[in-house]
């Protein structure tokens, strides 16, 4: 019985798993009738994890595009947004092609903050993306790295969305 339990609960905690992640209790329909954000500069708590000195730029471009393609404009206005920057690899080759099974690959980790009027947050989004797992062994850096932020790119259009 204890083992059907198991069985049976599992695949509910591993979709769990999967969802986003987010720490505020209103998030949903937080930008509706909103016509324009501001995009503040990505914020990078640890240095050490971000691999690449040009991912801040890239993610705060990535939201900028997933603002746009929502038919949000970029500029001044009182409600602002920002990511959280906390990992950025192209992965390891090396580990790639002796271990595989997925080690090694690249990563983006990343969360989606909304500031409303008066500074309160509105939403706290994390984002995970990494490059693909098929035929992971044999692709460089660049080839994981486009995957990933190609991921993240639309799982930011995404999030932007399920706040519209």
């Amino acid at each position: 019985m204890r083992i059907h339990a198991i069985a049976v609960g599992l695949p509910v905690v591993v979709g769990l798993l999967s969802l986003p992640v987010q720490t505020t209790a209103q998030t949903k329909n937080v930008l509706r009738g909103v016509t324009t954000v501001e995009v503040e500069h990505t914020v990078v708590p640890d240095p050490g994890a971000v691999k690449e000195e040009f991912a801040p730029a890239l993610v705060e471009d990535a939201l900028k595009n997933a603002l746009r393609n929502a038919n949000i404009a970029v500029g001044d206005a009182p409600v602002k947004a920002h990511m959280v920057l906390n990992e950025f690899t192209s992965g390891n080759v090396a580990k790639r092609l002796i271990i595989g099974l997925g080690a090694g690959r690249s990563v983006v980790d990343t969360r989606l903050v909304v500031i409303g009027e008066g500074g309160r947050e509105l939403a706290n989004v994390k984002i995970r993306v990494k490059g693909n797992f098929l035929f992971s062994g044999y692709q460089g850096g660049d080839t994981q790295r486009r995957q990933a932020t190609t991921s993240l790119d639309q799982k930011l259009a995404e999030e932007i969305a399920r706040l519209k």
